[in-house]
């Protein structure tokens, strides 16, 4: 497939020495990326098999070069019994702003956004290659280079470059993410009392917008990072949508990224 592998990493080398600064680059494929958002909760007794879905299926090697996962913990099931400590308000703002910008019919969990698209029937088969062949015809409008650099041990910088391709397109906004892989939960109460869930794509940082357009080409993000997370499983995700209709432009993926940066 087109995709496959155009995801670039440049710059690494051997092991720095203390105290250097390090930097890596990624850039984007000439194929348009597929944005799957996934809104979950570990207190959602039927969201398990949603996450199992993404894991098995979206975060191949091969198919990480063509898709982007995300998986947003929302919190309006907190009050039933069991806290998700992954949950955000923010995320839940997120599967909402989907809602008024008609990209949804309705708020629930499991929720899988394909895109800005409601894809309700997501285990089908077929599916995936579905989309994905759909995307080989579909050149993005906007090109990324996106590069990240450790500040300090906890303290990234990630700078943002794009690089317009089709002139119906004036501008947007763009978002960076980071997600965790590899993480496992032992739930005590709730819907899944006794269940150990296990989740990969995480979403654990996800930035503000900010606008981009071709005269305005790079944008910064800062981020320290909190002790919890393991670095090693860390990934980066970075999202371009239109201003005016909230269609993905273009997005990045790069699993591991802190772990190749360091």
């Amino acid at each position: 497939m087109a995709g496959t592998g155009a995801l670039a990493l440049l710059g690494l080398g051997s092991a720095p020495a203390l105290g250097q600064q390090v930097n890596c680059n990624w850039t984007s494929p000439a194929e348009r990326m597929i944005v799957a958002e996934l809104y979950t909760s570990e207190g959602c007794s039927s969201c398990p098999p949603a996450d199992r879905w993404l894991s098995s299926q979206l975060t191949t090697p091969e198919r990480s070069s063509s898709i982007l996962a995300l998986s947003f913990h929302v919190d309006y099931w907190n009050y039933i019994g069991w806290e998700d400590p992954y949950s955000k308000k923010q995320f839940t703002e997120r599967q909402y702003a989907h809602k008024r910008a008609g990209n949804v019919s309705q708020i629930y969990t499991p929720q899988y956004v394909f895109s800005n698209r409601e894809v309700r029937r997501w285990g089908q088969a077929g599916l995936i290659p579905q989309r994905l062949s759909a995307m080989e015809q579909d050149k993005a409008p906007v090109s990324l280079q996106v590069s990240l650099e450790r500040k300090a041990a906890n303290q990234v910088e990630v700078q943002v470059k794009t690089e317009w391709l089709d002139e119906r397109y004036s501008g947007g906004r763009v978002y960076v993410a980071f997600y965790e892989d590899g993480l496992s939960q032992q739930v005590k109460a709730g819907e899944n009392r006794g269940e150990l869930l296990k989740h990969d794509r995480v979403v654990r940082y996800l930035s503000d917008a900010k606008k981009v357009s071709p005269g305005s080409r790079i944008q910064v993000f800062r981020h320290t990072l909190p002790a919890d997370w393991n670095q090693s499983n860390v990934g980066l995700g970075v999202i371009v949508e239109n201003n005016e209709s909230n269609t993905v432009l273009q997005a990045l993926n790069a699993p591991r990224a802190l772990s190749q940066c360091s």
